[in-house]
């Protein structure tokens, strides 16, 4: 049987379109380098601040992903340097999308099952991304985390390391701010 030029370029070409997706991640959040100091970025307005950690929001900033525009995007930045993005997912369906684009992109999630909460987590590289459903609650939560500055973050923060995780999946218990 032979195939028509055009019809392998497609094929090819739709065979590399998640990697190219996930590559963006791996190097910035929406134009955002992961690890560039916050003198970088304008129009930021810091919304809260915990330690090293301090969080920022910019007018009008919204993510699209699966389909889900996600509003009102929070910026984390650790000792100065740009290292998370975290969006509020506002309901069942939107959390139900986005995980099954994020199956698709990035393959099956691991899955932490906490006291109050699912995690869905993918780890990309140097980038972690977070997905959670609360047990109470029909909204939930995408996070994603630069590792490198992630790591140094969470060990300036060893007192808030109590929560008690279950784990759905063998491997290492995930901590989260």
């Amino acid at each position: 049987m032979k195939f028509h030029p055009i019809v392998l370029a497609a094929i090819f070409v739709i065979g590399i379109v998640p990697p190219l997706q996930a590559e963006d991640v791996l190097q910035n959040f929406s134009g955002m380098l992961w690890g560039a100091p916050i003198d970088d970025f304008r129009d930021l307005r810091k919304s809260a601040s915990s330690g090293d950690i301090a969080y920022y929001k910019r007018d009008q900033d919204f993510y699209s992903i699966g389909g889900v525009t996600l509003p009102d995007v929070v910026y984390g930045f650790f000792d100065g340097k740009f290292f998370a993005a975290f969006m509020k997912v506002a309901s069942v369906k939107s959390f139900e999308q986005i995980k099954r684009h994020l199956d698709k992109v990035y393959g099956p999630a691991r899955a932490q099952l906490r006291i109050n909460q699912t995690i869905y987590i993918w780890d990309y590289l140097d980038v972690k991304i977070k997905l959670k459903q609360y047990g109470d609650r029909t909204d939930g939560k995408l996070a994603f985390y630069y590792i490198p500055l992630s790591v140094k973050a969470i060990a300036t923060r060893p007192d808030q390391i109590h929560e008690k995780v279950f784990e759905l999946e063998d491997g290492p218990p995930e901590y989260d701010f």
